[in-house]
């Protein structure tokens, strides 16, 4: 039974998650990715987390079909607020605004221990994501583009090292993607797109746009 839909963003997801890791999926709506990881041996345990209990309980009726009960715990948490330190490795955290994601970590401090994995997939304000890790001393390991129902977005993993770092925007928008990739080419023209929309206010987004303009080959 497919699980997650091919090359999507949870599937970007599911790919960016380390073997052998302890989940813990925040914002689990139906509990597909801890499902996906479980029945695949990629992962041991999981905790399928959402701030609401409509989801949880679609999340734990899939669990038990996929009797999987005694490896994916489900919770009502509002972000990592119910999820301790020693109960999870790697952090999803998908589907959400970027702002979002970004307060659901200054709320957990603990996701600051370098053991620590995070897999994020922000629906929008994906520069703001990047400028608070990058301040916050945080590194990105890997960042991929992925196109989901027609819309580009991206998946990034990060760890904390300590060493806060400054970051400016066009760094926060391009870092770690392949300009020659068509995904993240797609992704760099939507957030292109957004910064054009928002310059017509703001004139000094102008360099940040020339920039990426010439990354992708793109002069309009």
């Amino acid at each position: 039974m497919q699980i997650l839909r091919p090359y999507g963003r949870l599937s970007l997801c599911a790919e960016m998650v380390r073997e052998g890791s302890r989940l813990a999926d925040i914002g689990t709506d139906h509990g597909y990715l801890p499902i996906h990881l479980c029945l695949t041996g990629k992962i041991p345990s999981a905790l399928a987390c959402d701030i609401n209990p409509f989801p949880l309980r679609s999340a734990e009726e899939n669990i038990i079909k996929h009797q999987l009960s005694d490896r994916i715990t489900t919770r009502l948490s509002d972000g990592l607020q119910q999820v301790r330190e020693d109960e999870a490795d790697d952090i999803v955290i998908a589907g959400m605004g970027g702002e979002l994601i970004r307060d659901i970590l200054k709320a957990a401090p603990w996701v600051k221990n370098s053991s620590k994995h995070l897999v994020l997939q922000p629906m929008t304000h994906h520069e703001d994501l990047v400028k608070w890790l990058y301040e916050n001393g945080f590194t990105i390991l890997r960042q991929k583009a992925v196109c989901d129902e027609g819309k580009h977005y991206t998946v990034l993993c990060a760890r904390c090292d300590g060493a806060g770092r400054s970051a400016d925007l066009f760094d926060c928008i391009v870092v770690g993607l392949d300009p020659d990739d068509p995904l993240s080419q797609g992704f760099l023209k939507r957030s292109l797109n957004n910064l054009r929309n928002r310059s017509k206010g703001d004139p000094s987004l102008l360099p940040t746009i020339r920039r990426i303009e010439e990354i992708i080959h793109e002069d309009q």
